[in-house]
């Protein structure tokens, strides 16, 4: 069985120009199309019409790979293991085998359309960083007409599965809203990444007639934060991670602080539970990584079932409240006019 590789090594055409005019796609001339589908049948290259044009029949192997370049890094992370065990259990309900492949495999010298052919998977949910995906190391399989989809970042022309930042932050807000606070603060360092969501937080506060203050501010730091609170008005201390509000939490209360009495707390990534702490205390935005990993596979199942439905889309996937018990109920309060 030929592959587009060796239609574009006998025209002299890149992979991508070959895998365009497979699938019929309009900036390519049709005497150029034509002469791809003549060498292909040619190579005895197997394909079938599809929504854009001809599309290449795969011969199913039931797998699907999973492609992440720091493999061994990710595995030592709790929020890609949790992702992981997610795409494990959606594949099994799907009755597919899921292969890692990383830079510590053993074809340390193949490229990675390589490893994708040598390991005959059908399709790919690619676990690769921006910096990665923007120095274009992926570029030939991005263009080699292979199925795949992108997890935590987008990537032009593939199904992109994505967290829904202000999604999220709406959420927060708007249950903070309902409990009756008004003004809340956002701790941080000046980074482009904080400054980025301080600003989503303020706008979705705004919508909600609230205010959401930023602040140079250590939550380590006890005394800073109760003074901050007290001159601003602030009822509630928004966390950016599950790890950071244990840690600050845990600070406040040997202080002496009780919580949410004295000072509320909310988180905006709930997924990273460190062991031993007892779920569901920290109220927060749930968005579970193993739900990234099912949808990811869910989506990649159905592109190889159904490969007219691969439109490039990008996949927002909001979040869920977890109520635990760091929020204090201020709506007395606002009801007797304090």
């Amino acid at each position: 069985m030929a592959y587009q590789k060796d239609i574009s090594a006998v025209l002299g055409l890149s992979i991508s120009t070959v895998s365009k005019a497979l699938k019929g796609y309009p900036d390519i001339s049709e005497e150029t199309r034509k002469k791809v589908l003549r060498t292909a049948e040619e190579l005895d290259y197997k394909y079938r019409e599809g929504r854009r044009g001809p599309r290449a029949i795969q011969r199913m192997s039931g797998t699907i790979g999973i492609l992440a370049p720091g493999s061994s890094d990710l595995v030592k992370s709790p929020y890609y293991r949790e992702m992981l065990c997610g795409m494990a259990g959606e594949a099994a309900e799907c009755r597919r085998d899921l292969v890692i492949m990383g830079e510590d495999s053993a074809e340390q010298e193949m490229s990675w359309i390589g490893r994708v052919t040598a390991r005959k998977v059908d399709g790919i949910c690619l676990l690769a960083s921006r910096e990665d995906l923007y120095k274009g190391r992926f570029a030939e399989l991005l263009e080699s007409g292979i199925p795949l989809i992108s997890v935590e970042n987008e990537v032009t022309g593939h199904t992109s599965i994505c967290r829904d930042f202000r999604k999220n932050a709406a959420l927060i807000m708007s249950y903070l809203r309902e409990r009756g606070h008004r003004i809340v603060v956002f701790p941080g360092d000046q980074s482009i990444e904080y400054k980025k969501y301080a600003s989503i937080l303020r706008e979705e506060a705004q919508k909600l007639e609230m205010d959401c203050l930023g602040a140079e501010l250590s939550v380590m730091s006890t005394e800073n934060v109760m003074d901050f609170c007290e001159e601003s008005g602030a009822t509630c201390v928004i966390f950016t991670s599950h790890p950071e509000a244990v840690l600050g939490i845990r600070k406040w209360e040997k202080d002496g602080l009780r919580i949410p009495e004295d000072i509320s707390a909310v988180v905006l990534q709930t997924g990273q539970e460190e062991p031993g702490i007892e779920d569901g205390r920290i109220t927060g935005v749930s968005n579970a990584p193993s739900e990234l990993g099912r949808e990811a596979v869910r989506r990649i199942v159905h592109i190889l079932e159904h490969p007219e439905t691969d439109v490039g889309e990008r996949v927002s996937l909001g979040g869920r409240i977890t109520v635990g018990e760091t929020v204090n109920d201020l709506r007395g309060r606002m009801s007797a006019g304090e």
